[in-house]
């Protein structure tokens, strides 16, 4: 093989690897729009189903949220999250995690949302055709106070 030629292959070999390592990083990075509310409308809501899942026995509390003012502010909190894929088992060292139902008007239960303090999230989208979990690392400032408001 020609000195030119092996020149050739190795830069074809170094953009194939280049292509792929930009391929795999773009897939990790997300965020809540894209993955929420790219496919479920704000007016979609019916009720948000909330468990606050606490470390001190006895503490946790579920509520529903219908109030669509309430709902909005919530929404909006969750809005502007940008995620990265991580690990689902994830400890945090937040005394309180959340569990969050988005229910639509028709009744259907499109998301399920796991809050683990304002660090981690995981998603798991209850479609029929494709229905997936993902769990991720919540990598912007994130303080999600409409949802402790609500059990204030």
């Amino acid at each position: 093989m020609e000195k030119s030629n092996k020149y050739m292959l190795a830069g074809a070999i170094l953009a194939a690897a280049g292509v792929s390592l930009m391929t795999y990083t773009a897939s990790r990075y997300t965020s809540f729009r894209s993955m929420v509310a790219r496919t479920l409308r704000l007016e979609d809501i019916a009720a948000l189903e909330i468990t606050r899942l606490s470390s001190v026995p006895g503490e946790q509390k579920d509520i529903v949220v219908t109030d669509p003012e309430e709902i909005k502010r919530i929404y909006d909190d969750f809005s502007g999250v940008r995620l990265m894929k991580s690990a689902r088992n994830v400890s945090t060292g937040s005394k309180h995690s959340y569990y969050i139902t988005i229910v639509q008007a028709d009744r259907k239960q499109r998301f399920d949302i796991i809050l683990k303090g304002d660090q981690h999230m995981i998603i798991y989208d209850n479609d029929m055709n494709n229905p997936h979990l993902a769990a991720y690392k919540i990598i912007n400032t994130f303080q999600p106070l409409a949802l402790q408001q609500v059990f204030a």
